[in-house]
């Protein structure tokens, strides 16, 4: 009896570290997969404010789809992404800069949240914009997501109609 109680308690301990190791891979693994890689095609959609001649403050919504360059199991591959923002467009010194929230929600309902920020030195269309965002938490196999990204914006057309359209690559 002493022999298979040590037999089960030996079997318990190995059992125990074997989950505790697998245990920390997926959570590296977990880690690791909190860093979206591809591209954000979205429209901005919102109300300029002219501060001063050739200086707007807009105030509104980036809306689109997010790409994974893993293509399907990839991070968001596919989900929708809504972003309210502000955007200070300074057209007198060639400076804009931006930012806001993101919820990003996948085709099973779960979401994840961050926060964005980014600048440039040129008003351009087409000019890159650096820019980072920061996960603060998220609902479903999201949830507890965390993590710093980098990301860089790059309006293509400010249209007449106050609309813009653009793009964004994340973590590339």
């Amino acid at each position: 009896m002493k022999n298979q109680m040590k037999s089960v308690y030996s079997r318990l301990g190995v059992i125990s570290i074997v989950a505790s190791v697998l245990l920390a891979f997926s959570s590296v693994a977990s880690a690791q997969n909190s860093k979206p890689v591809g591209h954000f095609g979205w429209f901005g959609l919102g109300k300029a404010h002219q501060i001063e001649e050739g200086h707007f403050y807009w105030v509104g919504e980036f809306s689109g789809t997010f790409f994974s360059d893993q293509g399907a199991g990839g991070l968001f591959h596919l989900a929708g992404v809504k972003c309210p923002a502000w955007y200070d467009l300074d057209l007198n010194n060639d400076r804009a800069k931006a930012g806001g929230y993101c919820i990003v929600t996948d085709i099973d309902g779960d979401q994840a949240y961050m926060t964005w920020e980014n600048a440039t030195r040129s008003t351009k269309p087409g000019s890159p914009g650096p820019g980072t965002f920061t996960f603060t938490g998220g609902t479903g196999k999201y949830a507890g997501i965390s993590g710093k990204n980098r990301f860089t914006g790059i309006t293509q057309v400010n249209w007449a109609d106050g609309t813009t359209s653009g793009y964004a690559t994340w973590n590339r």
